[in-house]
This record gives structure tokens, sequence and C-alpha cells, in this order.
């Protein structure tokens, strides 16, 4: 049951405060808007956003060091893609292109191959990371038939929410309230000779292993995870030697974010099958995609009668497909690769100037290109006693979430907006767009180094004050 009211476009548009609390709370997720009111971001209100920055209703100008969690590679509403969507929509282009040959799709589909190293060639649109994860499983799994049908993933993975990709990933706390896939193997990350270990135990009497797949991140972009020199390039060959379909979810890495087109090209590897999505959408576009070397699609679905093994309703959408092919030229025509890298040097070593000077707060710096983190300690006692006095219903909470006291000093005190790695809530992330200019870094970092200034006490002192003033 509702509220009784009918909300137009315009109402959506003007919803007050308290209103949109409700209407979270009471149609969304409860549990969220608990979440936000945490954090103190529940009476944010974002009118608009452009380039790095987002403009709340009230007139304060917000500096997104988020980049969407990787999603806005090209920032917050780049011309060129607002230019390009437009431009489909006063052409009416034809937008569902089921009867007849999609020429975006045909021509994206080209742009890809041309990027991407080796013989990876044919590629397969969708909507959504985890899709294009369910998408690739399947070619996999068609191209090794039913006698191989083991899949291998790591310890440290995450590849997305639905049955299928949640079963491939490590993130225990979701994975336990679920029935998963049987077959699914689970081996460190970073640790080569595991995957032969699994692969040689799991071979039958002919002589070949049951393995069939083994899915890996070449930087474990939620929790900020590299894996050891050498790893990816041995794990190739392990794969080549007993016949595995290595599939890379470059999801959270691909298109220039760790420095390079893709993160396994940092040593020179070609997957048998590589999954995208979030910078590939432009910011607009819900989008995502893989694409495969030929010999494993041909031999998958190459065949006219198994042409349509896999389809989506929505794959192929014309303008989604349209708005990724002007990313990409974004992209290219804007070097934002080479300057992602030249731009990551510099926040790196900044951040690490940071992480010794606050040795005491902050136990790592690591990261690639525009993906940075800063990992801390725990809690100090002083503050978990604060904690335990005004609050001890909420000590579990900030144990586990000392980024999020961060987090909320640095957008309510400084107005910078970074966020929390996915799995480890004390990791703070910064995850701009290619496109920040170093000003707007050395914003942040100052913003940054005066938070880390104040002691664990006061900054959960002013954590509490938000949530009780609320």
């Amino acid at each position: 049951m509702n509220n009784g009211r009918w909300y137009k476009l315009e109402d959506a548009e003007n919803i007050l405060s308290r209103e949109r609390i409700y209407l979270t709370r009471e149609y969304v997720n409860p549990g969220m808007a608990s979440m936000f009111k945490m954090l103190g971001f529940d009476k944010l209100w974002a009118h608009s956003a452009r380039g790095d920055y987002i403009f709340l209703e009230d007139g304060r100008k917000i500096l997104d060091m988020t980049g969407g969690n990787c999603v806005l590679g090209l920032g917050h509403n780049h011309p060129r893609i607002l230019a390009a969507r437009k431009h489909m929509a006063q052409e009416n282009r034809l937008e569902i292109c089921k009867s007849f040959l999609s020429p975006y799709v045909a021509a994206l589909a080209a742009n890809m191959a041309n990027i991407l190293p080796g013989d990876l060639q044919y590629s397969f649109f969708c909507n959504s990371g985890a899709e294009s994860i369910e998408g690739a499983l399947k070619m996999a799994e068609k191209y090794q038939g039913k006698k191989k049908q083991g899949i291998v993933y790591t310890d440290h993975s995450f590849h997305g929410k639905t049955h299928a990709a949640m079963s491939i990933s490590s993130m225990d706390e979701s994975r336990n309230c679920f029935h998963l896939l049987d077959g699914c193997f689970r081996i460190p990350y970073g640790d080569a000779h595991a995957l032969r270990r699994i692969v040689e135990s799991r071979t039958k009497e002919k002589g070949e292993s049951d393995i069939g797949v083994f899915v890996l991140e070449a930087v474990h972009g939620t929790r900020l995870i590299f894996p050891p020199q050498g790893y990816l390039k041995e794990i190739r060959r392990i794969c080549d030697e007993y016949n595995i379909v290595l599939i890379a979810d470059e999801i959270y890495t691909g298109f220039g974010r760790t420095g390079y087109w893709f993160a396994f090209e940092s040593e020179g590897i070609v997957p048998d099958i590589v999954c995208y999505s979030k910078t590939f959408g432009g910011g607009k576009a819900s989008i995502a995609g893989y694409t495969a070397r030929k010999e494993v699609f041909i031999r998958a679905y190459g065949a006219p009668q198994d042409s349509m093994i896999h389809s989506s309703t929505f794959s192929g959408m014309s303008e989604e497909c349209a708005t990724a092919i002007e990313a990409l030229n974004i992209i290219k025509d804007n070097n934002l690769v080479e300057r992602s890298a030249d731009m990551g040097e510099y926040l790196g070593s900044r951040l690490k100037e940071l992480g010794a000077k606050y040795s005491k707060k902050v136990k790592e710096v690591r990261g690639r290109g525009l993906l940075w983190g800063l990992e801390l300690y725990p809690l100090g006692s002083k503050a978990r006693s604060l904690v335990e006095k005004v609050a001890p219903e909420k000590l579990p909470i900030f144990s586990k979430l000392t980024g999020g006291v961060v987090l909320a000093e640095l957008l309510h005190s400084h107005d910078i907006l970074a966020y929390l790695g996915f799995s480890r809530r004390n990791l703070v992330v910064f995850s701009p767009s290619l496109l920040i200019e170093r000003e707007d870094l050395d914003k942040a970092l100052e913003g940054l180094d005066e938070v880390l200034a104040k002691n664990w006490f006061v900054l959960v002192k002013n954590f509490i004050g938000n949530i009780l003033s609320r």
C-alpha cells in the first residue's frame, strides 16, 4: 500500500527532503535509508552535476572523487555524450533493432576489437556488469562442452550479485544467504600454483581435468588488491596447458582506469573472454559487454542454429551503443589512458606522503592509475569509549566503518565525496574521472590531510554529532 499520491516527473524533481526519506524507507529499502542517515547523507539533495562536481540544492559544490564508483570515467554529463544522445533522439533513430542489423552494434563491436589485443574479436552488448559475467560463463560452458564444467575463482573477487556471478564471488556475507551454483572452486588470489593444484586434483582417468573456466580480476577493484608481478602470465600459461577458458573481469578497471586500456595489459596477456561495463557507458548509458577470442566464439555460437542461444531484450539498444561509441572516441581523442597513468602517478605519490605522515591512522596506501585507496587502522580506544557511552548499539558498526567516519568528515566539512571499499569498509577510495584537473586533486588531498590531522576521538564526536543533530 502506498501513501495515496501519484507522482509526475515534475513532482519527483521537487520532492522535499522529509518526503524523500519517507518514500525511500517505505518503498525502496529501509536498511539503505538507515545507512544513509548514519553517514549523514540523507539530507543532501543533489540538484545537478557537471564534470567532477555535484551541485546541491542548497548551493553547495561537492567535488566527486568517486567517479560514480568508476562509472563516471568521463565525469558527469560530458557535453559530447549529451550531444550524441540528443542527436539520436532528434533523428528518431530506430532504438529496438531486432529485425534489422544494427549499424551501432556493428560499429561498436568493431571498435572493441580494435582496442583489445590479440584475437579478441566478437562482442555481445548487454545492460550490466553482472549480466556480462553471466553471458561470458554461458559462452565458456558452451565452448567447453559438458565434460569440462568446473569453474575456478579466487578468494578476493567480486563479479556481481546475480546467482552465477555471486557463485564465483568471495562475498561470504551475501553468499551464505543463497543456494549457489555447484562445481565452483575457490583458490587464493595471486597464487598461480593454486590453480594448477586444483586443476590436477580434478583430473579424470583419461588425463583431462573437468575444470573448464577460470574467472579473474587482473586488479581486484572493490578491495584494491594487486597480484604479484608475473602472476597473470603464469595463469595464462596454465590455462593454455590445461585447455581452460580464461575470463578477465574488467568491469571496474577497464577503459583507462588503471593507466591501461584494460588492467590485464600490464603483463601483456590476452584472455579468452573479457567482460566490461562502467566507464563504457560514458556515464549515461546502461551498457556492458563481453568480447571473446575468435576460436571461442565461433565454436560456441558461430553456427546459425547456435547464433541466438544467448540474447537479451534490451541488448544492442541503439542509443546505448551510440553513447558507448562516443565514449570510446572521447577516451581516444583526449589520450585519457595515458592521462590516467600520469595523473595517477601524481595522486599516488601524494597519498603515500599522507600515509607516511599519518602512519598511526593509515595502514596502507595502494592503487594504480586513477584508482587509489587508503586502508585505515581500527578506531582508537578513546573513540571506542565514546561510542560505547553515547551509542553502544552502534559499536559493531563503527568497528567496521572506520572509513565511514573519515568519509562523512570529508563530505560535511570539506565538500569532498569519496567512497568505501565494497567489502573492506576501512578502505577509503578515490577514483575520480579520467578528466580531473590537478587543482581538484590538490583540493581533495588537502581536505584529506585536514581530516587525518584530527584524532579519532574528535572525528567520532563529529560523526555522532551529525547523527544526533538530525
